[in-house]
C-alpha cells in the first residue's frame, strides 16, 4: 500500500491553478442565525446575520447558494425573502422575491392570526464569473408597516423560535 502525504498542492506555473474535476466542491461557507430579527419596514432590509462572503478560486466556478429561513409575522400577510449578490459594491438580485403564500414552501396557521410561520427554502446555482470576494445576503420587507416580520420567531410566542442558514459552495466546472 502507498501513502501520499502533502502539505500544499500548487499549480505547475501559478499558485491556485490546480485543475479540479468538474462538479468538485472547492469550498463551503455557511452562516447560522439563531437570534431573532424583526422589522416593519415596507422596503427591503438586510437580515442581520444572514450574510456571508466567499472568494472563488476559479472565475469559471458556479456557486451553489442555499437558504433555509424560519419566518413569522404578526398578522395575515406575506413573508418575503430576497437573495442578493454583491461584487465590488455592485448588487445583483439573484431571486426576485420568494413569497410565503401560494407556494409549496409555506406552512401557515391562518386560523390563529399571530402564529403564522414558515420555513422559506431556496436553492440556485449562481455564476458570478469572478475570483474577487462575493457577498451573498438575504433581505426582507413586509407589505404593511403595521405588521412585524420576524426571522427565527413566531409573533405570539418568544418560545417558538427557530434557526436559519445561508450556505454557499464553490463548484468547479
Amino acid at each position: 500500500m502507498s501513502t501520499l502525504s502533502v502539505d500544499t498542492i500548487q499549480g505547475k506555473t501559478t499558485a491556485g491553478t490546480v485543475a479540479m474535476p468538474a462538479g468538485h466542491v472547492v469550498q463551503t461557507v455557511q452562516t447560522l442565525k439563531t437570534d431573532v430579527f424583526s422589522t416593519s419596514s415596507t422596503s427591503f432590509t438586510d437580515i442581520t446575520g444572514l450574510s456571508l462572503n466567499i472568494t472563488p478560486k476559479f472565475n469559471t466556478s458556479k456557486i451553489l447558494v442555499q437558504y433555509h429561513v424560519a419566518v413569522g409575522h404578526s398578522s395575515g400577510t406575506q413573508n418575503t425573502i430576497q437573495l442578493v449578490r454583491q461584487v465590488g459594491g455592485s448588487d445583483t438580485i439573484i431571486n426576485p422575491v420568494a413569497y410565503n403564500q401560494g407556494t409549496s414552501m409555506w406552512h401557515s396557521s391562518s386560523a390563529s392570526p399571530g402564529w403564522e410561520r414558515a420555513v422559506m427554502v431556496y436553492q440556485i446555482l449562481d455564476s458570478p464569473s469572478t475570483t474577487s470576494a462575493v457577498n451573498y445576503r438575504l433581505r426582507t420587507y413586509i407589505f404593511s408597516s403595521s405588521v412585524i416580520q420576524y426571522v427565527n420567531r413566531c409573533h405570539n410566542s418568544a418560545n417558538a423560535t427557530g434557526s436559519s442558514t445561508l450556505t454557499v459552495q464553490e463548484i468547479s466546472q
